[in-house]
């Protein structure tokens, strides 16, 4: 029994159309949450660091696929986005350890 087929053309755009919908009613909610809970506290929550570090990430795997393709702004670009994403996650590691999570 086959569970998975390969998709169409046409299943394939709706796929990736409802995929964008999701994504982007995330990012805005993240992104609301975010500055709503830093106006009730005073101080960055998690969901807007979860908002920069999914931003982060979809950046450098769209870097990287250009990269891959042979785009050498990709190239320099996906430096700089590895980068950030180190910079990033030591930060978020630093303020989780000194909560104490």
């Amino acid at each position: 029994m086959k569970f998975f087929r390969k998709m169409d053309e046409m299943e394939l755009h709706l796929s990736l159309n409802a995929i964008r919908v999701a994504w982007f009613f995330t990012v805005l909610a993240l992104f609301v949450w975010g500055i709503w809970g830093y106006a009730q506290t005073g101080r960055f929550t998690a969901p807007m660091y979860l908002f920069i570090f999914q931003n982060l990430l979809y950046f450098l795997a769209l870097q990287m696929g250009k990269w891959r393709t042979g785009d050498r702004d990709g190239a320099r670009s996906l430096l700089l986005y590895v980068l950030l994403l180190v910079v990033f996650l030591l930060a978020f590691g630093l303020l989780l350890w000194r909560v104490g999570l």
